[in-house]
């Protein structure tokens, strides 16, 4: 399994915004979901999971703008996607 950095990462002068998106899926559609988000440039891994969520996804962006549209659009324009939970890493 991938271990995910705990903070920001900062590559040259572009600081990496680092997000774990938490993602319910209806009906059969976990594994098809999963297979779409696995091909979605920004998601660094995705991991089926027991609990209120079917999967959760690490993804990176450079701007707020950008993790904005990947959830907004890509991630919840996927079919059988119902609900998702965002939650950014900080920095302590």
């Amino acid at each position: 399994m991938e271990t995910a950095q705990h903070s920001p990462q900062q590559d040259g002068n572009v600081m990496t915004i680092s997000a774990f998106v938490l993602i319910d899926t209806t009906g059969n559609h976990t594994k098809s979901a999963y297979k779409t988000i696995t091909r979605i440039q920004g998601v660094k891994a995705v991991y089926p999971v027991t609990g209120p969520f079917d999967l959760i996804a690490h993804v990176e962006a450079e701007t707020l703008e950008e993790l904005n549209d990947l959830v907004m659009a890509r991630l919840r324009g996927i079919d059988g996607v119902t609900k998702t939970n965002t939650a950014i890493v900080l920095d302590l």
